[in-house]
This record gives C-alpha cells, structure tokens and sequence, in this order.
C-alpha cells in the first residue's frame, strides 16, 4: 500500500508527462501524469514552473512556486492537512518548479457561496453584501465549519493575499468532505496583505486545540525555519513567527487590518 512517503518521493523524482494547462490559470500551470509503479500506475499532479510566472509589483520575481511550497510546509507543521501535498522540483519539464498533487474534487460551493439576503442557511455567516450580474443583491456566507475555521487561521499566519473561494476544493472523504485549500503563490509577504473571503469567526474566541497547534508551531519554529529556507528570505520567515505570536497574543480571530482591500477580487 502506498504511503504519503511513496506519493513525496514520486512527485520529486518520477518522470512527469505535460498532458494539459488549467486555461484559467495566469501563471503556466500545467496538468501532469507522474509515472509511478509506487501507487500503482500513474498519480495526477499540477506543475507551476517558476519560468512561467507572471511578475508582480509586490513579490518578487520567479518566487511564486516557491511560496506554494512553502504553504505546504507551513500547513503540516501545524498539522493542518488543508494544502495538498506540494514539492519543489529542479528538473521539470519546463524547468525548476512546484509539483501539487491533484486534486479530485469539486469547488467548494456547499462550504461558501452566494445567496439571495433573505435565503442565507442556518449555519452559514454572511461576508459581504453586493449586486450579480444581473443587478439583484446577493450575500456572501461561508459555512460555520471547523475547516474553514482552520485554513482561516492559516491564511492570516500565511498572509494570503488571494484567498478566493474558488481556491477552496472539497473532495469527497469517508462519510463526509474534506476541503482543500490551493493557490498560494502570493502568500508570506511581510506587509499585511491578507485577502480572504472567510471573514465570518472575526473576533471569535479562538479554539483550544487550534490555540494549542498554533503554540506548538511557535515552539518548534526553527524545524519550520530549517525547511522553508530556500524558499522564503529570513524576513518573510520571521513574519510568520510575528504573525502566529500575534495570534496567540491575541486570542481571537483577527479582523480585517484596514490597510487594504479585506477580499479578493473577484471573489470566486
């Protein structure tokens, strides 16, 4: 039976064949096969080559993969397996670049998605109100959900500056879903840049046993430091430590700073 060791080694260091792009995509990501007798036959992946980046004024040059990496990290260390397992490859087809196992699932529209003002579910927050494209008003509400819970509190320490909800993928797991969080390219700048549409926990005490992971991260810190090295400069390194104390100084679920757009646009 194949191992997560098994999936880790494969998509490091198994032949990858280009079989597709996701046209939606503003930086060359490509669709894979990674040919791998280790989980019998060939595993699907998504390839970003840093080569294929579209530059920002904000982040640095061919730095996006590498940022995705570090998301990665950044999720297992916190034992938060919310970001699908992602590796840093020198020898991809395109050059140098991420590997992201694919994921088999839909976008997450039973966890976040717009409604009438009137018809939002019990159990869901409201983010935002606005007008679709057909001028009639519509809220934004997210489930009340301890996953989102979760990859909320990572995106603030990750400081997502693009958390759409389209970038939340739910996957079908045991009796229930898992939902997945991917597109992480523009995180860990050490200006506050936090854009999400999973605003509804603000000033929500923060829960106990993720209270716990969070202290847990910051105590072994220097293991998270060790492994994201190449991929992030030691300021933005150390932004992640000031972001997780500020956290468990805090207490709460952080609210918008003020200093910038609060949601990505657009939203999904």
């Amino acid at each position: 039976m194949a191992t997560d060791a098994d999936l880790a080694n494969a998509l490091s260091t198994s032949p990858l064949e280009v079989v597709g792009r996701l046209v939606d995509s503003s930086n060359n990501a490509l669709v894979v096969n990674v040919d791998t007798t280790a989980r019998e036959g060939e595993t699907v992946a998504v390839y970003k080559p840093a080569a294929g980046e579209r530059p920002l004024w904000d982040f640095p040059d061919a730095t996006l993969a590498r940022r995705e990496v570090a998301a990665y990290l950044l999720s297992q260390e916190l034992g938060w397996d919310h970001v699908p397992m992602t590796v840093w490859r020198q020898d991809g087809p395109n050059g140098p670049g991420m590997i992201q196992r694919w994921i088999d699932g839909e976008v997450a529209d039973e966890f976040i998605n717009l409604f009438e003002p009137h018809a939002v579910p019990t159990g869901w927050l409201p983010i935002l109100e606005g007008r679709d494209a057909n001028n009639h008003p519509v809220v934004l509400a997210h489930h009340d959900n301890e996953q989102l819970e979760r990859i909320a509190l990572f995106d603030f320490i990750a400081n997502n500056a693009d958390r759409k909800g389209g970038h939340l993928i739910a996957e079908q797991a045991g009796s229930g879903q898992h939902v997945w969080a991917i597109d992480h390219g523009i995180c860990f700048h050490v200006e506050p840049k936090l854009r999400t549409v999973i605003w509804g926990f603000v000033d929500r005490q923060l829960p106990e046993s993720l209270l716990t992971d969070i202290q847990r991260l910051i105590r072994s810190f220097d293991q998270f430091r060790s492994l994201v090295d190449s991929h992030l400069s030691s300021a933005e390194v150390d932004a992640v430590l000031a972001r997780a104390r500020e956290l468990v100084e805090l207490g709460t679920f952080p609210a918008p700073s003020g200093q910038g757009p609060a949601v990505p646009w657009p939203i999904f």
